[in-house]
């Protein structure tokens, strides 16, 4: 059973590794993502780069996330010169939204509680991001309640 069990993990590993992407900046710096969202984060690097930021470092796909709801175990985020939530050094240029939306990205900048250096494939915004994405969604979920509650304090 335990053999089962790790032979079933090694090949969904390894399974994982072969449609996995590849993200390399000019300086060196290297980071697996899925392959599906290998081309919208090489060219944020490209335009990055072509604008003067030195990329150092990168992190793509993770075994966990250090959150809940993260996509870096889905190799669909990546955190370029992070070192902690909204710091990354040297500083991300001004235009990192722009730059992300162009590609096709969300930037981490782009949300209520920021989270500069962090990209992730557009159209999700994460749970407690107070992103455009997770505001929509939040109002659609609970506009019920705010009906219900209006006409509850009616007489």
């Amino acid at each position: 059973m335990i053999r089962t069990a790790f032979l079933a993990a090694c090949l969904c590993t390894l399974a994982t590794l072969a449609h996995a992407g590849t993200v390399r900046s000019k300086s060196g710096a290297v980071a697996h993502v899925a392959d599906r969202a290998a081309g919208a984060f090489q060219c944020l690097v490209n335009r990055l780069e072509r604008q003067g930021y030195p990329i150092r470092f990168m992190g793509g796909w993770r075994r966990h996330g250090s959150v809940r709801a993260s996509l870096h175990p889905a190799g669909l985020a990546l955190d370029i010169n992070q070192l902690a939530r909204n710091v990354t050094r040297p500083r991300m240029p001004h235009n990192e939204i722009a730059l992300a939306n162009a590609c096709g990205l969300i930037s981490g900048a782009q949300w209520g509680w920021a989270d500069s250096g962090h990209f992730q494939l557009g159209g999700w915004a994460g749970r407690g991001h107070g992103g455009h994405y997770a505001r929509r969604a939040h109002h659609r979920r609970y506009a019920h309640r705010r009906h219900r509650s209006h006409y509850a304090s009616a007489p």
